[in-house]
């Protein structure tokens, strides 16, 4: 039998990609009534390095968004955790645009106010156009994830990373072989670090440099299991560390994780890797090798991290064109 509090609806307003319904079908496995509507008293903004955007009070401000009606206690439980510790859900009064009808419904509105993070004002068309393809396949694996036994808990829900990758990790087809899927991915400069050629490798690595800089890619929104997989794949000759790039298509700066070499003086460093050079001449070989090791690391009976390094070393390093 069912309590009185299971069967108590709510009334939630969204302001951000939950406006979208196939992203709202993805969470609660249904599309509930959605009305337009407007929020007084607050202002939206967007988050450096983030998909999603945040509302804090402002006195003159106001914020379109859609109301979901009807979100039962489970649902509204499922949100809650999505929206992390980051939100706050609290109690605030909108305007339905249908019929200017004044109603009281929950909101997730950005506890820290004076979070350095926000500016700028996010702009819903504009994330359907550019985001909303990878954001719904990330969002599907994060659900998935949550509703198996085994699953994620709620904070590998509300927490994803972006981290910046520089070497092979740039390609797609790389990165689908290690996560199963192909995230959203942008381009990037990491200031402050070089990135070196490694002898007889056919992978790169970064140290800090005052006056160097690194181009690469971000890989956007990543679960903190495939977190797990990328910090084994380095292995323990990296180290997994924040640094701030700045974004190639918005001139936005990002607070990410990226993974330098932790021997700065190591003898096997030299000359400056190069991508494109890398794909000519070592992309199907290293797919080849790096498909066979994710196949090893999946099976309980196949072979350890130990195998990684040895697998990508070049086989006459001597001879071979060092990547």
């Amino acid at each position: 039998m069912c309590s009185s509090d299971s069967l108590q609806l709510h009334n939630v307003f969204v302001y951000g990609s939950f406006q979208d319904p196939d992203v709202i079908n993805v969470m609660l496995d249904r599309t509930p009534e959605i009305v337009s509507a407007t929020l007084p008293g607050f202002q939206r903004f967007r988050l450096k390095g983030r998909l999603y955007p945040c509302i804090v009070p402002s006195e003159k401000g106001e914020v379109h968004g859609k109301v979901l009606m009807g979100v039962t206690s489970d649902e509204l439980e499922n949100l809650d955790a999505v929206e992390g510790n980051e939100y706050e859900r609290v109690t605030v009064g909108i305007v339905r645009e249908d019929n200017s009808e004044k109603m009281a419904v929950k909101t997730y509105m950005w506890i820290n106010k004076a979070d350095p993070d926000m500016f700028g004002e996010w702009n819903f068309e504009e994330w359907k156009r550019l985001h909303k393809k990878k954001f719904i396949e990330t969002f599907k694996k994060i659900m998935e994830c949550k509703k198996k036994p085994q699953g994620q808990g709620n904070d590998d829900i509300s927490h994803l990373h972006n981290i910046f990758v520089y070497g092979s990790f740039q390609e797609p087809d790389i990165i689908h072989v290690m996560l199963n899927r192909i995230p959203e991915i942008v381009s990037a400069t990491l200031p402050g670090f070089k990135r070196f050629r490694l002898k007889g490798r056919l992978y790169p690595c970064i140290i800090p440099s005052e006056n160097g800089e690194v181009h690469g890619k971000v890989l956007m929104g990543l679960t903190n299991d495939e977190l797990e997989n990328v910090d084994w794949v380095e292995g323990n000759e990296y180290e997994r560390v924040f640094v701030e790039v700045v974004r190639k298509d918005n001139s936005e700066k990002m607070r990410v994780e990226t993974y330098p070499w932790i021997n700065k003086n190591d003898p096997d460093i030299g000359g400056e890797w190069d991508f494109e050079e890398w794909k000519r001449l070592h992309m199907k070989t290293f797919i080849e090798a790096f498909t066979e090791i994710m196949e090893r690391k999946r099976n309980p009976q196949g072979k350890g991290r130990d195998d990684f390094s040895n697998v990508l070393k070049e086989e006459d390093p001597a001879n071979a064109p060092s990547s």
